[in-house]
């Protein structure tokens, strides 16, 4: 049994543990843990919680999420301000890395103002979950007119692929680390 509900900052501990678990990062140094929730995670749940839902089990305990910068340029400008210099300050390798990430989304930005990130526990897969996330954050950012979004996976990710394909989304690009993957509504 599970609900979909708005993020709430209560859930920021579980979400980062979600995001690491996910990424298969939980066991990594600690430079590799800071980097991962800085980049896939503290963003979205910082700046923008309003554009961040949950997957909440029968005690109301957050086990999903998925997050969304609603408007890439206002993101960048924000994450090169604040998060950035965090990043920065782990190691030149890491800050390379995050403008690749940043670039795969900014280079849609046009058509694609929005972008997301959806990571759920392994054993609340499979179950509808995803799906309900993508439709609630589709519906909430239709509410403010926003009417597209899109997403950079992994390239060797092919079962996250195929879960966006059934959820209507189209591959854009190969962006050389990833797939970039978009939708319309």
């Amino acid at each position: 049994m599970y609900t979909i509900r708005p993020y709430r900052e209560e859930d920021k501990k579980n979400i980062q543990d979600i995001c690491l678990v996910s990424m298969g990062s939980e066991n990594s140094p600690f430079e590799t843990q800071r980097y991962v929730l800085i980049m896939f995670c503290n963003y979205y749940v910082e700046q923008e919680p309003e554009n961040c839902f949950v997957v909440a089990d029968e005690n109301d305990e957050a086990v999903g999420y998925i997050v969304c910068a609603e408007d890439y340029d206002r993101y960048a400008e924000v994450f090169n301000k604040i998060y950035m210099p965090q990043i920065r300050a782990l190691s030149v390798r890491r800050q390379v890395d995050a403008r690749l990430d940043m670039l795969g989304h900014g280079m849609f930005k046009k058509d694609y103002p929005a972008h997301l990130h959806i990571n759920i526990y392994p054993e609340y897969r499979r179950i509808g979950a995803g799906s309900r996330l993508v439709d609630t954050l589709k519906g909430h950012l239709k509410s403010k007119g926003i009417h597209s979004l899109m997403l950079v996976v992994a390239s060797d990710n092919i079962r996250a692929q195929r879960f966006y394909r059934r959820n209507k989304f189209k591959e854009l690009k190969f962006t050389g680390s990833g797939v970039a993957m978009g939708i319309r509504f």
